[in-house]
């Protein structure tokens, strides 16, 4: 199965990454020994404090920057999820904002190595390419702290796989997770999802040799639009570029919502443009009069009582997708 991969971008400690480039050019360079000559001897360890300082640096920060996403490379699904945790334009401009900065120190070492060679105090060229990269750190800090914090939002992207899924919707206590459980044949697997303080659950079964995927989002497709937050509104605008098909759930017994309350949350969820199978649910908790009802109020959309067996459920659902 091919997931929908996000890079998950590495932390960095750029408090002390100075300090530390630092503290490993002056350890690297006293290993320099051989050299008789005293003013080649420290003209040698000046050049290698300014290689091995700037190296350690650009070496970091070339993997850091190099760890985040490239956002035109990502899908749609992606860009959805990630333009709703970050301003993608402030995240553009800070991450090649960072890259700039480590272009500054490669062309400080460049430059101070070429000044060591002409100049007959070594030292004073090594201090002067301290505190021009030092200069820098307030800048680097500020960056990477922004992008720290934007890497830990990344993460929590779920790796949704690229297959037929399967998108169960609405109401809450309608019996979704039930039906994700019976239609896996297991636990759903619990992953945080980038849009809410609840969670996503997902599932999966095997039919005919095909794999297919099972999203359960609650807290994203049991509001009204109007209802809906502008992260809201985008999460559901990113699960319409998922390849599948809405299964809604309905509560016969209308214990926490009523039949008319669940159409009108259908008819916010044709918006996606998605096929839809409605599963009338909770039939043995349901009077006659209110399955009876339950039929007509969704008849014109292909419906299935649950309580039917489960392979009747998952043919409709294959059937529909495709």
């Amino acid at each position: 199965m091919k997931k929908m991969k996000m890079p998950k971008p590495k932390y960095l400690d750029a408090e002390n990454l100075f300090e530390n480039a630092m503290g490993y050019a002056r350890k690297e360079a006293g290993k320099i020994s051989g050299i008789r000559n005293t003013k080649k001897l420290i003209y040698a360890k000046e050049k290698a404090r300014i290689g091995f300082m700037a190296d350690y640096l650009t070496g970091k920060l070339d993997l850091y920057i190099n760890s985040f996403p490239v956002v035109s490379q990502l899908n749609e699904f992606q860009k959805e999820s990630l333009d709703s945790l970050i301003e993608l334009k402030t995240f553009r401009k800070e991450l090649g904002y960072l890259f700039k900065l480590n272009t500054v120190i490669k062309n400080l070492k460049k430059n101070n190595l070429a000044s060591i060679r002409k100049s007959d105090k070594p030292e004073k060229v090594r201090k002067t390419f301290y505190g021009r990269v030092l200069s820098l750190k307030k800048d680097v800090v500020r960056t990477v702290n922004f992008l720290n914090e934007t890497g830990r939002k990344l993460k929590e992207i779920p790796e949704i796989q690229f297959m037929p899924s399967v998108i169960v919707a609405g109401f809450p206590n309608s019996g979704k997770t039930t039906i994700l459980k019976r239609l896996t044949g297991s636990e759903p697997r619990i992953a945080s999802y980038p849009f809410t303080t609840q969670k996503i659950e997902l599932g999966y079964f095997t039919e005919k040799y095909k794999d297919f995927q099972i999203i359960d989002t609650p807290g994203l497709l049991d509001r009204k639009e109007e209802e809906r937050n502008l992260i809201e509104r985008k999460a559901v605008n990113a699960l319409k570029n998922l390849d599948g098909i809405i299964l809604f759930v309905v509560d016969l017994s209308e214990e926490s919502y009523s039949l008319q309350e669940q159409k009108s949350l259908l008819k916010e969820l044709e918006k996606l443009g998605k096929k839809i199978v409605v599963a009338l649910n909770k039939e043995d908790l349901a009077a006659e009069e209110q399955k009876e009802k339950g039929k007509k109020e969704f008849n014109e959309f292909e419906c299935i009582f649950t309580g039917e067996n489960d392979n009747s459920l998952k043919e409709k659902l294959i059937e529909k997708m495709n």
